[in-house]
């Protein structure tokens, strides 16, 4: 019985062992995608009423250019007017003291002639939402060594003289300073650390690709100026 019994759990065993592995062989090559492909007919019946509906949508002309527009370190009139804009929207209500916002997140230019809403949604891809940070007095000098170092960034109703040494800004000294600026810089984005020193952060729950679309379509012509707001001496 007992010899009956081990050769069971030896067959048991033996059943449980793994078998081995089976190699397998895959391969692959390249499809280049050239003029020289056909049109799927049957792809485009499917998204052509969709893409037809959203053109409609994005080529919509909201207002016109005088000018064309792109970003350039330190100050251009594109990065100009995306915080001149910003800064408009927000200071009304809110009592800002400036507006800041970051030269990396100008994703596009705006061209001569006609501003379509595909234009501004190249221009901010982002769902950045606009927030109000406090900060004490004495962490502004934090801001203004961040600024000196950048190379340049988008600002408005502040202007900065930069020397090797120091900067000198247009902003008169308050117990605390008030910011409007994106939701990303206001967590730190772009190493703007500094905005860890806040006292407080108000939400406006304004989309800034909104406010700008808000701005094409309240004027007829696009004007921004350039007044040296952002100067390396």
């Amino acid at each position: 019985m007992r010899f009956y019994l081990i050769l069971v759990l030896l067959s048991v065993l033996i059943g449980c062992k793994p078998s081995p592995a089976t190699q397998l062989h895959v391969y692959g090559s390249s499809i280049p995608i050239a003029h020289q492909l056909q049109e799927d007919s049957i792809i485009i019946s499917i998204y052509e009423p969709y893409k037809i509906g959203l053109d409609s949508i994005m080529n919509q002309v909201l207002c016109y250019s005088p000018y064309f527009l792109e970003k350039k370190r330190p100050e251009a009139l594109l990065n100009n007017w995306m915080a001149d804009v910003c800064f408009k929207h927000c200071d009304a209500q809110n009592d800002i003291d400036f507006c800041l916002l970051n030269y990396g997140g100008i994703r596009s230019t705006l061209p001569k002639g006609a501003i379509t809403r595909k234009n501004i949604f190249q221009l901010m891809p982002f769902e950045n939402e606009l927030v109000i940070v406090e900060i004490p007095n004495s962490s502004f000098a934090k801001v203004l060594e961040y600024l000196k170092i950048s190379g340049g960034h988008p600002i408005s109703n502040i202007s900065l003289n930069i020397t090797d040494n120091q900067v000198d800004c247009s902003l008169k000294s308050e117990e605390s300073i008030r910011i409007v600026t994106s939701d990303y810089l206001a967590n730190g984005g772009d190493k703007m650390f500094f905005f860890a020193d806040s006292i407080s952060m108000i939400k406006t729950g304004l989309k800034i690709r909104e406010v700008l679309l808000a701005e094409c379509k309240s004027i007829d012509t696009l004007i921004s100026t350039f007044d040296n707001r952002f100067v390396y001496e």
